[in-house]
């Protein structure tokens, strides 16, 4: 355990990790929300910053709580060192050594409506090539380049291309139909990006390229994996893997919704594919499996699911509702859970 029982009640009784990220093997951030009843206003979230090499005591550890904030994710960013939380609706909260606060929402600060008048939905904040990016609908892509600071990849002249009928059919759900839900990259020049239906494209740093994969379902999840490969996972938990125009399905499954990858990260030479309650691996029968069915030592699904892995690559972080474990391709360490301070 890395904390105690007092810090557990004051940091993370009544709410949920919903998602993490990690920047070393001793400090990871948590976002939290909270468990309640009332849906007249919004759960609070909390993003909670743990350091294991300093004493940790109640009242000494760092953390922001807000309740403007919704379907909200986290990605631990290098250069510089911080954790960014980024909301559906494009609010945003920082934290660093050096600075913490909750910013300008990228909304207010860049145009967020799309040329059919809609507004941009953002699913997800990832790192990428070294740098964080919003993901959001209707294929857009927003660059952090500071405090306050995002580039619409679309104003550069470098996003993603429209259908054809984009502008002539604006009752369409192109929200739905186009991508982007994930986004990976092998460099800054080799990007895929993945969501809607079937909806997967790869960045060659000038031009945006189609990917004919061969399904029309929601698509989730992409990694540019450490085997050369990129692995795409659908809704269900259907796995395919391969590069540019050449795709192969490498796994089935039939996971309810609410089960689905929402992460996927290649560690230690293994992919893993992480839900809101636990851990995927593909198995020899080619099938999307609980991880427990290939490493007898894999933790519940209580204390793992999300995943981010270090900027160094040496160590996965996964958090389940209820608690984090820590995993060094060789030994999985439990972080804390709450069912050992009941």
């Amino acid at each position: 355990m890395i904390f105690d029982k007092k810090v557990w009640k004051k940091y993370f009784h009544g709410y949920t990790i919903y998602d993490c990220a990690i920047f070393r093997e001793q400090g990871y951030c948590f976002l939290l929300v909270e468990e309640k009843d009332d849906r007249d206003t919004y759960p609070k979230t909390r993003a909670v910053t743990i350091i294991t090499d300093h004493p940790i005591a109640a009242g000494s550890i760092p953390f922001a709580q807000t309740e403007r904030f919704s379907f909200s994710a986290i990605a631990c960013g290098t250069h510089p060192a911080e954790y960014v939380v980024v909301d559906s609706v494009s609010n945003v909260y920082s934290t660093g050594a050096k600075s913490k606060q909750f910013e300008a929402a990228i909304e207010d600060l860049i145009s967020l409506k799309t040329p059919v008048g809609t507004m941009v939905t953002i699913r997800k904040v990832v790192r990428a090539a070294g740098k964080l990016y919003a993901v959001g609908s209707n294929r857009r892509l927003y660059r952090r380049e500071g405090i306050e600071q995002w580039a619409d990849l679309h104003s550069e002249g470098r996003g993603a291309p429209m259908p054809t009928d984009y502008t002539e059919a604006p009752h369409a759900d192109w929200g739905r139909k186009m991508g982007f839900n994930d986004l990976s990259a092998f460099s800054d020049t080799d990007f895929y990006a993945a969501g809607g239906e079937g909806d997967l494209w790869r960045f060659d740093g000038t031009r945006w390229h189609p990917c004919p994969l061969p399904t029309q379902t929601q698509l989730e999840t992409v990694c540019c994996a450490g085997d050369g490969k990129v692995y795409v996972s659908d809704l269900h938990g259907n796995v395919w893997a391969g590069r540019e125009a050449h795709w192969e399905q490498v796994a089935s499954s039939e996971l309810a919704w609410g089960y689905q990858p929402v992460d996927a990260h290649w560690f230690q030479g293994r992919m893993y594919f992480g839900a809101q309650e636990g851990l995927y691996a593909i198995s020899a029968d080619k099938e999307l499996v609980p991880l427990g069915e290939v490493d007898e030592h894999a933790p519940s699904s209580m204390v793992s699911g999300r995943i981010d892995i270090s900027p160094d690559g040496r160590h996965m972080l996964t958090a389940g509702p209820y608690g984090a474990c820590l995993y060094d391709g060789e030994r999985w360490t439990r972080l804390f859970s709450a069912f050992d301070f009941r």
